[in-house]
């Protein structure tokens, strides 16, 4: 079952200062790829992909890693 967009910011906001807290995480938010909703994590594009985020989802919400620094907008 796919969740709404509330239901994937209530995944994103248990997850958030944890997933934050880690080394090389610089970024975390909700994102809509190819259609779907998906947990948006950026990591540092000089480090290791931290073991916990080598996993499909969190909560049945879909994770996606970029190897990216987040930049505000």
């Amino acid at each position: 079952m796919e969740m709404n967009q509330e239901q994937a910011l209530e995944v994103q906001r248990r997850h958030e200062d944890r997933l934050l807290a880690m080394p090389s995480v610089t970024g975390v938010g909700v994102k809509l790829r190819d259609g779907r909703l998906v947990l948006e994590v950026d990591v540092d594009p000089d480090a290791e992909i931290p073991p916990e985020l080598r996993r499909p989802e969190i909560e049945g919400l879909p994770l996606v890693v970029e190897k990216r620094r987040y930049e505000p907008q």
